[in-house]
């Protein structure tokens, strides 16, 4: 039964009700189609006879555009408008076009959020409140230990004749300092929080969630600002083994073995919870596969022609290109890397397709590309793969295409090595600059001229540029906004934890420092007890509540380990 008459069901998130009313004499055909949809033809809804009602379930995620046309065509009327989550809406059909109106309203879908900021904002300023006065309290404890009472001289005191005694106090014992970077954990330990906040569900909020197809949201970025910071993580763990003389066939055979880890891993936890695994149909692409893929490439690159830095030399006119020059079979590499996946997306002719289609198939350019799905990318992954890959496309509620699609498929890996590779870049500033100021300045220009490409490449639109930002085909407009991003990002978190030490950057420092682990634990047991349940409301307020219950709960469980000293290391 339709939930917007039935008294048994209540809406779930994203949904409210449109209640319709033919109030004239004729057939009435009701048609609609989401904005997301981009190209889209309208999709019948309904024909209602003359002086009946109809009611429609809306998803309240996109704007909606309905129009309705008499049997006789002669009569013409459409809205487009963004429904609000839970209401009640009531749309009366006469020759006047009547507009849509609200019948009942409901509670803000966003107000969870609201709360959700307000209550960490008052425990952050309560948790920083108790650290001062402890932080007080200590020193005033210590003030008075050195000068509130006489010290005892103990057996570290030396008399010269007449000359009263020399006092030695013991000092206290001297602690080594981590070589660890802390704003690399940091930032670490960003991308995998909000890995597994979003990958449960990320309270089902749209933003939260993967992009239809074209378009960027908070899910999107968390990949490639993963893969960015494995590239940095990748070059400082290079240029220490170089220094310490590691011999490059052992580096090589480290690189190649923890590859194959990462890829034979994500194919495991990818086939867990299946009731019986069918090998051919067991899923080959995948996170842990992608990020083996693109470390194993990466990595021997770097291990084949990278040379340990010491710091830039002042004296060299081109001092302030040092980074660049230090790395040019690289970067020739990545070029070609880069060009083969341009040249491949927009040259090769897909059988029905033809060439250079970035689209979802489906109902997308009027249908004409029905079976196209992906394009390039998603033939030579249908190809490779066969029914080794990702079922439904993830645009299917949308768009209603029916081709299967990999989001991490074989071309969208060439451009997630390059992902990797502003990573590296990143680091080998790290390494080359040994002053902050230059540093930081570094990573702001990349970050604000790489992500200025990856504008000027999808035009700064959404769906009507040249590259359009996709994460489905990881294009090369999102690698560069995505890498730009976390450029930026990272200078921000190096000022605050490592110069200024404004944060500590806990607790984020503490899944940062064990990441894989924290991965691997949530893929095996996301849905069970007491980490994922069913909720007997089906709101965004109960999904968000589980699901940050579930994030804080890895969170703890990385500070456990943290403190009894256990890190998982591939």
């Amino acid at each position: 039964m339709n939930t917007c008459v039935s008294p048994y069901r209540k809406l779930i998130f994203d949904e409210a009700c449109l209640h319709i009313y033919n109030e004239g004499n004729d057939v009435i055909n009701i048609s609609r189609q989401y904005d997301e949809c981009d190209g889209c033809n309208f999709q019948k809804s309904v024909s209602l006879a003359p002086r009946s009602n109809f009611s429609l379930i809306i998803n309240t995620k996109y704007s909606l555009t309905v129009n309705y046309t008499n049997i006789n065509n002669n009569n013409t009327c459409q809205f487009n408008k963004l429904f609000y989550e839970h209401y009640r809406y009531g749309w009366n059909l006469t020759e006047k076009c009547n507009p849509i109106y609200i019948k009942e309203t409901a509670d803000n879908a966003y107000l969870p959020i609201l709360k959700v900021f307000i209550v960490l904002f008052i425990f952050g300023m309560l948790w920083r409140t108790i650290k001062y006065i402890h932080k007080c309290v200590k020193s005033s404890e210590t003030l008075k230990k050195h000068f509130g009472r006489p010290r005892e001289i103990k057996n570290d005191s030396v008399s010269l004749g007449g000359i009263p005694s020399l006092e030695i106090e013991n000092l206290p014992p001297i602690h080594k300092q981590s070589h660890r970077v802390k704003s690399v954990d940091v930032f670490r330990g960003l991308c995998i929080t909000l890995m597994i906040f979003v990958n449960r569900g990320g309270g089902r909020y749209w933003f939260f969630q993967h992009s239809v197809w074209n378009g960027l949201t908070i899910a999107d970025l968390i990949f490639p600002w993963f893969l960015w910071i494995m590239g940095f993580s990748l070059i400082i763990s290079l240029n220490n083994r170089l220094r310490k003389a590691v011999p490059r066939r052992q580096i090589f055979m480290q690189i190649f073995r923890r590859s194959v880890i990462l890829v034979l891993l994500g194919i495991v936890l990818k086939s867990h919870g299946q009731s019986t695994v069918r090998f051919k149909s067991l899923r080959f692409p995948g996170v842990l596969q992608r990020i083996g893929v693109t470390y194993l490439i990466v990595g021997l690159m770097e291990a084949t022609f990278a040379k340990y830095t010491v710091s830039v030399n002042k004296n060299d006119r081109l001092c302030f290109l040092q980074d660049i020059l230090l790395a040019i079979p690289q970067w020739i590499i990545i070029f070609v890397i880069i060009f083969v996946h341009t040249a491949t997306t927009f040259l090769l002719e897909v059988p029905g397709c033809g060439r250079g289609y970035l689209g979802p198939g489906g109902l997308h350019k009027l249908g004409h590309y029905k079976n196209c799905t992906g394009g390039a990318a998603g033939y030579i992954d249908r190809l490779v793969f066969g029914k080794h890959m990702h079922g439904t496309p993830m645009a299917q509620a949308i768009y209603k295409n029916v081709a299967n699609f990999d989001h991490d498929g074989i071309l969208g890996t060439l451009t997630a090595v390059f992902s990797v590779y502003l990573g590296v870049q990143a680091g080998r500033i790290f390494h080359t600059y040994n002053n902050v100021k230059a540093r930081i300045v570094r990573w702001v220009i990349w970050g604000v001229m790489t992500a200025l490409i990856g504008g000027i490449l999808c035009g700064f639109t959404k769906n009507h540029g040249f590259i359009p930002i996709n994460r489905h085909l990881w294009s090369l407009s999102l690698t560069l906004t995505t890498g730009g991003m976390a450029f930026v990002i990272y200078a921000l978190l190096t000022v605050m934890v490592d110069v200024l030490h404004y944060w500590d950057g806990r607790p984020l420092i503490y899944p940062g420092m064990n990441a894989i682990f924290l991965y691997a634990g949530f893929e095996l047991l996301k849905n069970k007890f007491p980490f994922a349940w069913t909720p007997d409301n089906e709101t965004h307020a109960a999904y968000l509540y589980m699901h940050l219950w579930c994030t804080s709960l890895w969170i703890l469980i990385s500070i456990v380990l943290y403190k009894k000293n256990i890190f998982l290391s591939i």
